[in-house]
């Protein structure tokens, strides 16, 4: 376990990280708003990018992030991360205003209980802001974080889900278009991301990827309920309260992660030197400061090894890889489709025939 007063006394450290461009996915509320908070009190002239649904949410901490710390920057983007031309859209205004990233925060949530809901690109909903969304967003800002890798400045992913929770997952139907279930769901997520950030690790070594699993806090999800199991939840919270994490201990423990040369990339390690007595921990494939990185709610190394193993066996990383890129061209083509049935009923509803747009590619 990494103890709090370690975190504390590394993070103090980090005035002289100096225009740090953060991009916080899922940042209105809960893990994302916690290590926002954090990044802003402890870092010098920070710039923050606040990316969620909640137009009120995002312009509150906006202003509650730049009164914290006068000389950084903080900007609301509203877009849901569900709908993958609004993630490529976010991505190309990050594009049009930095010329770096040093880190990309994601922590979107969606909770529900009802099953499979499909969006226009043909995924359900929850897969899409827990994986699919997240993936697309790392692989359009590669570019700006490549940047800062390449100034030896720090370069990170994280990702906050469930890691450690690896299970059984159907190679056949990975997107679980034929065999959904919540726990299927779960299980798919994680293991896609835990392998997909390996192979990122593989591809961009400039650049440290991590899955973090953030254990129990109590956030603001459990607001998407409805109901008796709204209220079960909120039992739950109020029974559990001596297990559970406080949030702002979990933004600091994040910010960790985000600044700590404990978790380098395969490159090697860019920020705050680890704390006395510690080094860089194992990466997913046993290598000490391998670059991609499964963390328990304390920051230590977590994963089912034995899961792993087999998965890696059986090539898992690459299959992910190739899975992900062709759910990503359905929904190209979805969208190229969608966009040429608009043009057409714009024609016909004035007399006009119009020709179906060349070279489309979404915003």
């Amino acid at each position: 376990m990494v103890r709090i007063s370690t975190i504390r006394d590394s993070n103090a450290q980090c005035k002289s990280l100096d225009g740090l461009v953060a991009v916080f996915v899922g940042g209105t509320g809960g893990i994302g708003e916690s290590t926002a908070t954090e990044f802003f009190m402890r870092t010098t002239r920070p710039r923050a990018y606040i990316v969620g649904r909640s137009e009120e949410k995002g312009r509150r901490l906006v202003k509650d992030l730049q009164e914290l710390n006068l000389e950084g920057q903080a900007f609301f983007i509203r877009k849901d991360i569900s709908l993958l031309q609004e993630v490529d859209e976010l991505c190309e205004e990050l594009k049009q205003r930095e010329p770096k990233i040093h880190c990309l925060f994601l922590s979107a949530g969606y909770m529900t209980l009802k099953g499979r809901m499909e969006t226009v690109d043909g995924i359900d909903r929850k897969m899409c802001v827990n994986y699919y969304g997240r993936a697309r967003c790392t692989l359009n800002l590669m570019p700006l974080l490549q940047a800062a890798s390449a100034a030896n400045e720090v370069s990170r992913v994280i990702t906050v889900l469930a890691a450690g929770s690896e299970g059984e997952v159907r190679l056949d139907d990975l997107d679980l278009k034929h065999n959904f279930t919540l726990h299927a769901c779960l299980a798919h997520c994680v293991v896609m991301t835990d392998f997909m950030i390996e192979e990122l690790s593989r591809r961009y070594p400039g650049t440290a990827f991590s899955h973090s699993y953030p254990g129990t806090v109590k956030t603001g999800i459990a607001n998407q309920l409805s109901g008796p199991v709204r209220l079960a939840v909120k039992v739950m919270y109020s029974v559990m309260s001596p297990w559970i994490l406080n949030v702002q201990e979990s933004g600091e423990r994040h910010f960790f992660q985000m600044t700590s040369q404990c978790y380098p990339s395969k490159n090697g390690g860019v920020g705050i030197p680890p704390p006395e007595d510690m080094a860089a921990f194992k990466s997913m494939d046993g290598m000490p400061g391998g670059g991609s990185y499964l963390l328990d709610w304390d920051g230590t190394t977590t994963g089912d090894e034995n899961v792993l193993a087999e998965y890696r066996k059986m090539d898992m990383g690459p299959k992910v890889w190739e899975h992900t890129m062709q759910i990503f061209a359905e929904a190209q083509r979805r969208m190229r489709k969608d966009t040429k049935r608009r043009a057409s009923h714009e024609a016909e509803g004035d007399n006009r025939s119009i020709p179906n747009p060349v070279g489309w590619r979404p915003a």
